[in-house]
């Protein structure tokens, strides 16, 4: 059977979907361990390493502009494929500036980085939509516990590398060529035209470009928006911060610190494997707000239980929990109604300004007041979530079809 006649079964969408979230959260989880040797080999401080994390987050901002255009041209197949590309390029790139200890190099590389990033992880997202809406139920949040499990095992490779002194260049230039060997394994189970809207595989109708900017402007999108954008920073900050934190805050190794990140990844591996059942029982909203209480509970833990280590594990679990369900929930509801890439491009873009937002802002923070005292921005966020996360309550056709207009 050619490739073009092959139709890939929804189970076997669902596994190389999984796949693919593994893959990002594993490349994810063994960078942010060794975040504390990134900064010694390129010589910089924090506030300056926060200005590196905002490079990347450029990178993905600018992708996700254009990553609806590349899906309504090219299906998300060419996002996938064209970020996988530009990942592996961006990682071999990082590999190069930390031999040479050159963050110029190192944010430039970080920007290709981010581009990747955001072209697969769109892709991937209304992908695993387009999947969830056939199947009739919530998938997304075990999709994305797919992408904990990746963390959880990067993390847990973290400890392993960080251990045995293996050199992080090296360990970029591997993880560059198993993104490749993934998408060349994956790629053909990736269906043909979903989000397409031209050409004979083509899936979707065309999205007309006043609709698109009316989406900015969507007060649903826009508060939607706003939940994932607090939730992103609270889980883009453990995975930034909180060991860094481990190790000037608490006095504690390295490794051990690695421990303290994987602890938090379990727990959010945990909640996003059961959360789709919960989300199915009890709603999106229900469901939201009730983990953003028990996160904010985890922040507070984190930040007064130092120096007592297995305080900060339990509030790290407690706020890997809190946050676990924030991305894949709020991405499911901004997929509600026909040809989603648009909408959800939207709503992935606020999640991505808060990586482009808080790094450099939490870096400068950190470096004036310390990184615990910096933490109480993740309250205020949780807080945020908590308010705007009713907005992810499902549509009626009715207000579907209002709401769009």
């Amino acid at each position: 059977m050619t490739e073009s006649a092959f139709r890939p079964t929804d189970r076997a969408i669902t596994v190389a979907m999984a796949i693919f979230f593994f893959s990002f959260g594993f490349q994810s989880a063994i960078w942010v361990v060794r975040i504390p040797e990134v900064r010694e080999l390129v010589h910089v401080n924090t506030a300056i390493l926060g200005i590196l994390f905002l490079v990347g987050a450029l990178g993905a901002m600018s992708s996700l502009m254009a990553a609806p255009l590349v899906i309504a041209r090219w299906s998300t197949r060419a996002g996938v494929w064209s970020g996988f590309v530009f990942y592996a390029l961006g990682s071999i790139g990082a590999a190069w500036a930390l031999v040479t200890g050159n963050p110029i190099l190192l944010g430039i590389s970080n920007f290709v980085s981010g581009i990747g990033a955001g072209l697969a992880d769109v892709s991937v997202n209304v992908e695993s939509a387009e999947l969830e809406k056939r199947a009739g139920r919530a998938l997304l949040p075990q999709l994305h516990g797919s992408f904990s499990f990746g963390t959880l095992a990067g993390a847990l490779m973290g400890f392993v590398t960080i251990s045995t002194h293996f050199p992080l260049p090296l360990q970029n230039v591997v993880i560059a060529v198993l993104f490749l060997l993934i998408l060349v394994f994956c790629y053909r189970y990736i269906p043909r035209g979903t989000g397409q809207t031209r050409g004979e595989h083509a899936q979707a109708e065309p999205t007309p470009a006043g609709e698109r900017r009316r989406n900015w402007k969507n007060p649903r999108l826009v508060l939607l928006g706003l939940a994932i954008f607090g939730g992103s920073v609270a889980e883009g900050g453990a995975n930034d911060w909180l060991a860094l934190a481990m190790v000037d805050d608490y006095r504690i190794p390295g490794e051990i610190a690695a421990i303290t990140f994987a602890v938090l990844v379990g727990a959010m591996t945990v909640a996003r494997l059961a959360g789709g059942k919960l989300v199915d029982k009890f709603g999106r909203v229900a469901t939201l707000r009730s983990f953003a209480i028990v996160g904010l509970i985890g922040v507070l833990l984190v930040i007064l239980g130092a120096p007592v280590a297995w305080v900060a594990w339990v509030g790290a679990a407690l706020w890997g929990f809190g946050v676990a369900l924030v991305f894949p929930v709020i991405i499911s509801a901004s997929a509600d109604g026909p040809n989603s890439s648009s909408r959800v491009a939207v709503v992935t873009a606020f999640g991505y300004s808060a990586f482009l937002v808080a790094p450099p802002l939490l870096g400068f923070i950190a470096q004036t007041i310390g990184l615990l005292n910096m933490f109480w921005v993740f309250i205020g966020l949780l807080g945020l979530l908590f308010i705007a996360s009713g907005a992810s309550r499902p549509l009626t056709d009715n207000l579907s079809k209002t709401m769009q207009r």
